[in-house]
């Protein structure tokens, strides 16, 4: 067997292509974060887009049901695992969609979170697949994904279900009143579990591309300002920071 080289990772230019993804999580969490606040404005006395949708306030948990309202989406709940009793694998839920117009079928034998979280996944496909005119897919955990399309529409699910503003202040408010020093990490992912609904196997590597974009979108702040230090020190989310 030929020696370990140590440049073979300096080759793969990891650094690069990590600022790569992390460019394309922060435009997705973007999007995602119009949704949510274009969805919750739909629902009031006004139309989503105008002025009065910028002052649109949400907290957690996000109503994951009104976006898929606003997008057109009918939801039913039903068991769909009672034939598969045997399977590793169960089936969260079912999505077809024709010609835009999407259901989605949601296993009502599962935890609130996971039916939340399998809406919120429903929703990515449903929004990846607009280019086609038809689309019927489920959705399933624990093995591993057939396809990658799931994977990204669980970018998507994420950043619909944690937009960055509510993470932020989220993640400040929690800061500003724990009494642990350092921070008991399991703690404060249990916390925002809960506080999200999100379960935790999804929030657990969702958030690692939470970490990423907020990062990245800092980094970039930074150099927009000319590197201004004062802005760093003046940002009111600086605690939430290593």
């Amino acid at each position: 067997m030929e020696p370990f080289e140590l440049r073979e990772f300096q080759d793969l230019t990891l650094r690069e292509a990590v600022e790569g993804m992390a460019d394309l999580y922060l435009k997705v969490a973007k999007a995602a974060e119009r949704l949510v606040e274009e969805s919750y404005a739909g629902a009031g006395d006004f139309k989503a887009g105008d002025e009065k949708a910028a002052d649109c306030r949400y907290e957690f948990p996000i109503d994951i049901e009104q976006i898929a309202r606003y997008l057109e989406m009918t939801i039913e709940k039903k068991s769909l695992n009672r034939e598969e009793s045997r399977s590793f694998s169960r089936i969260l839920g079912i999505i077809t969609s024709q010609n835009g117009r999407a259901v989605v079928v949601v296993d009502n034998e599962v935890s609130y979170k996971m039916q939340r979280y399998t809406i919120a996944n429903a929703v990515g496909r449903f929004l990846l697949s607009q280019t086609e005119t038809s689309l019927k897919c489920s959705y399933a955990i624990p093995l591993v994904p057939q396809s990658l399309e799931e994977i990204a529409a669980d970018v998507i699910a994420l950043f619909l279900l944690l937009p960055m503003k509510a993470f932020k202040d989220e993640f400040l408010h929690y800061l500003e009143g724990c009494g642990d020093w350092p921070l008991d990490v399991d703690a404060w992912m249990v916390y925002l579990g809960d506080k999200s609904q999100i379960p935790q196997f999804n929030l657990a590597i969702g958030y690692q591309q939470m970490k990423q974009v907020l990062c990245y979108q800092r980094q970039e702040d930074f150099k927009n300002s000319g590197f201004d230090i004062s802005k760093i020190f003046d940002d009111p989310y600086d605690i939430i920071y290593a």
